[in-house]
């Protein structure tokens, strides 16, 4: 049955230029849709709410352009498995750094709850179903983010239940968070103990290698030689200084004098032929390199020798 999209189709592929061609309009026009089909997009949608940022998953593989400018991997990270999300799920540049501040950690306590270990310290109240934590942790960005107001707090008198409207649902909650508290106290000891121990052992070692870091780094920068020319030095480049601009400055515009930009990177990988996926992981890399530099001045900040 020829719809009316179908038709329009028809009415604009003349029969003359279709003989020419060696087929008919129909032929033309099926092979167009069947392709459209094969090679309709794959996309993947920012995981934080009320993001409608979207990358084409297939042609960011493929090493191939998007369909549409604004469907572009460029920059996009994958949260893994580890987190409340088990199927993993995928973050724009734009929110990058705020789902890394608040990484989400399933947590099941003793009591067969379940809670959120959010990297900022944040844990919402135990939950009976594991599937309302996806629910709870929207609701804390949209409110870190100021687009949702605070809650309040659970021990708020205007917002408790009067002892006379109590009922035995909301006194089986009340038990249930006793009971966590119980449960947790006795292991607070031991893991405050591991925490000291880890702290003392990890600290040194991730200043230890800012360090080093960044004596390399300054004398990648500082050497006369052309870090373009060679794909390997490319590379190596890419992780250990960056090809893009890494200013986070309020007001800081790219392309500004002495900005190279946000596609520095990318600009290195077509030079050298350099593979999608190899150049999205060297961009990750270059992050994670990033971040832990910026962990290390925070530590050394907050406890001055």
């Amino acid at each position: 049955m020829k719809t009316e999209a179908r038709t329009l189709l028809l009415d604009l592929i003349g029969a003359a230029d279709a003989r020419w061609r060696g087929t008919t309009p129909e032929a033309a026009v099926d092979a167009a849709i069947h392709e459209a089909i094969l090679n309709q997009p794959s996309l993947r949608t920012c995981l934080v709410p009320s993001c409608m940022r979207q990358y084409d998953a297939l042609s960011c593989m493929a090493g191939d352009p998007p369909p549409r400018p604004e469907w572009s991997g460029q920059g996009w990270a994958t949260l893994g498995s580890g987190s409340i999300f088990p199927a993993g799920g995928h973050i724009c540049p734009d929110h990058r750094q705020l789902v890394t501040d608040h990484f989400p950690r399933r947590l099941k306590l003793p009591s067969d709850r379940w809670s959120v270990d959010c990297a900022c310290g944040w844990n919402p109240v135990p939950q009976t179903w594991h599937g309302v934590l996806r629910a709870l942790w929207e609701q804390h960005l949209l409110t870190e983010t100021g687009k949702l107001p605070p809650a309040p707090p659970l021990t708020d008198p205007e917002h408790r239940i009067p002892l006379a409207e109590h009922t035995d649902a909301t006194l089986a909650e009340l038990y249930d968070r006793l009971w966590d508290a119980e449960a947790d106290r006795e292991d607070v000891r031991e893991v405050a103990r591991a925490c000291a121990i880890n702290y003392t052992v990890a600290v040194p070692a991730l200043l230890g290698v800012k360090t080093a870091l960044e004596a390399l780094r300054t004398r990648i920068t500082l050497d006369s030689r052309d870090w373009a020319a060679d794909r390997l030095d490319a590379l190596l480049y890419a992780v250990l200084v960056g090809w893009n601009c890494e200013n986070t400055d309020e007001g800081h515009i790219h392309k500004d004098i002495g900005c190279s930009g946000d596609q520095g990177l990318w600009d290195i990988a077509k030079k050298h032929d350099i593979p999608t996926d190899q150049t999205i992981q060297a961009g990750q890399h270059r992050w994670w390199v990033a971040n832990a530099i910026r962990a290390a001045k925070q530590i050394e900040e907050a406890n001055p020798a």
